[in-house]
């Protein structure tokens, strides 16, 4: 039987454009080798080096956390990021100085991290070269050059481990080590001329097109060579899980714009691969794996993110359950030597729904001293935790209450005693709360608690005429998250949805757990579905049955190339 299989979704769809238009173990099963500690191994890959990648075009690793890539036209040469002090940048000034003595005739910044800017006057103060950026940079250089330095400063110090001895230090996932301390010099030079979404630069005999993809930063670039086929894509790529989120701080690192940024780079079919940390990759193929492989792994741990947020989960369920696909997971751009992935999941999860869990214990939490206190007290008795429920509740230590109830119901989540004394502690805490929203939430969790309340009861009401209103694009947006991972794991096929109605084409690639959304046909397309948006939109919302599909197939109004059976298969794969 077909089920709803994104009905909540397109609920809240309907909900956003209707207004819009009346008014018009923490250490999760991810893990790689953090059971044997940091790789050893990986630290290989920034053993200093210049390497030619193709004539013309050098880079020069393991100089720096970041890697600086020289470029030599007929007569000049452009550097592209410049590492991170001016003495390490020095030292590889002087090393491409080995190869070309042309003049620096331009210097482009990939982003505003300071790995990549502060060896700029080493490259900078011989002729003085206008130096491109993306436009954001510069409220990204002032921010954390001033609004948020301390802190920014302190918790940098920990996630690379500045203070820490040298002997101590094995690599920091995306390079050999971090040269910006207190030993070494800034040399960054704002840059002179900043652009929106493209700019192309003809310099001497090569075409320099600089193009705004969002990922890592929302100022990131990638500069392509056609006459090279090369591109340099700064860190939204390098030999680790791309970092969706750093433990030093960041803004919200959205994963699909950095999905979309790198399927830009996809469509250039490059040769040459040279990102800004770890090794450049040469040829057709293997650039291609591993920009695929990469997407892929980020759009699997956004999906299955949200597939579950949408199941209720809060981030510490959501951390244990999503594991990546056996292929992704031992691809070898995939491993997490820099971040953690339990980060990022948590860091969707705030980036979509900020920092509340859902469970209404954290909405108000002991603060720590008072939690360890009563933890430390608990330790000193022998009671069952239940019972110190009730005598919480009887002392008025109502979050007290809700903090124990919850250890019980991590162990039996349907203990009925613990849900019905959570539930007593909620409606007491929701009679001293001053905002409204605080209230509600705590009334109706209670509810739900005890079996009161569903508030999930309305979200199956859509109607034909709702669906009329939802963008067909909204529709197929919704697709990817809804993803059965268990059930597509072993899919690599494409299908491609043409509409009678309208002349919009969608494909949909499902490719062992990730569904890859296209606006446009695919040549490799082996199942096409035919039929017209309003019927397509009640396929997918559950309006039409197993029987009202067989009709629709039998009398013309869904046609299918290669297989109905195929269709139905694929619906099949959105269910759980």
């Amino acid at each position: 039987m077909i089920k709803v299989f994104f009905t909540k979704t397109l609920a809240f769809l309907l909900v956003l454009f209707v207004f819009s238009t009346c008014s018009e173990t923490e250490q999760s099963n991810n893990t790689f080798d953090n059971d044997q500690g940091m790789s050893f191994e990986h630290k290989n890959e920034f053993r200093k080096e210049l390497i030619q990648v193709t004539e013309g075009i050098y880079v020069g690793v393991g100089y720096g956390l970041a890697n600086s890539i020289m470029v030599e036209t007929s007569d000049n040469v452009v550097i592209i990021d410049t590492l991170g002090s001016q003495e390490n940048a020095q030292e590889l000034y002087d090393k491409f100085r080995e190869v070309t003595d042309k003049p620096v005739k331009a210097i482009i910044y990939t982003h505003n991290h300071l790995d990549h800017l502060g060896g700029a006057t080493v490259f900078y103060n011989e002729s003085k070269p206008e130096i491109y950026a993306q436009e954001n940079i510069i409220y990204n250089l002032d921010n954390i050059a001033t609004t948020i330095r301390p802190i920014i400063f302190e918790r940098s110090a920990r996630q690379f481990g500045i203070p820490l001895p040298e002997k101590e230090i094995i690599h920091q996932g995306i390079g050999g080590f971090l040269e910006i301390n207190s030993s070494t010099t800034l040399g960054i030079v704002r840059p002179s001329i900043l652009f929106d979404e493209k700019l192309t630069l003809e310099i001497d005999n090569l075409t320099f097109e600089l193009v705004h993809v969002p990922g890592e930063t929302d100022d990131h670039l990638y500069v392509y060579i056609p006459e090279k086929e090369a591109v340099m894509v700064g860190d939204n790529f390098y030999r680790s899980f791309a970092n969706l989120y750093a433990i030093r701080g960041t803004k919200f690192r959205n994963p699909m714009e950095w999905v979309r940024s790198l399927d830009k780079i996809r469509t250039l079919d490059a040769m040459y691969l040279v990102p800004s940390h770890s090794r450049p990759i040469s040829g057709n193929e293997n650039v291609k794996k591993a920009l695929t492989d990469y997407r892929d792994g980020i759009q699997f741990l956004h999906d299955q993110t949200i597939r579950n947020i949408n199941k209720g989960l809060t981030p510490d369920e959501i951390v244990q359950k999503v594991k990546l696909p056996e292929h992704l997971a031992n691809s070898p751009y995939l491993k997490p030597f820099y971040g953690s992935l339990s980060s990022y999941i948590r860091s969707t999860f705030s980036g979509y729904l900020g920092w509340f869990s859902g469970n209404i214990t954290d909405l108000h939490p002991l603060s720590p001293e008072e939690r360890a206190i009563k933890i430390s007290n608990l330790a000193s008795k022998q009671v069952k935790l239940l019972d110190e429920v009730k005598l919480a509740i009887s002392n008025r230590e109502y979050q007290w209450a809700l903090e124990l109830a919850d250890m019980i119901l991590a162990i039996d989540p349907e203990d009925k005693d613990a849900k019905n004394l959570k539930a007593d502690a909620s409606d007491k805490l929701a009679l001293v709360q001053t905002a409204s929203n605080d209230y509600y939430f705590y009334k109706t969790v209670a509810g739900e608690l005890r079996n009161e309340i569903d508030v999930q009861d309305t979200s199956n009401t859509i109607t034909s005429a709702q669906l009329q209103a939802t963008p067909l694009k909204a529709i197929f947006r919704s697709l990817p998250v809804n993803l059965n991972p268990e059930k597509s794991a072993d899919i690599n096929k494409v299908y491609e949805f043409r509409f009678s109605d309208t002349d919009e084409i969608y494909s949909v690639h499902i490719r062992k757990g990730v569904a890859e959304l296209n606006n446009a046909p695919s040549s490799n397309s082996e199942v096409v579905v035919v039929t017209d948006q309003q019927t397509i939109k009640e396929v997918f919302a559950g309006l039409k049955n197993v029987a009202s599909i067989t009709l629709a197939l039998t009398n013309g109004t869904i046609q299918i190339e290669g297989g109905r059976l195929e269709f139905l298969k694929f619906l099949g794969l959105f269910t759980d």
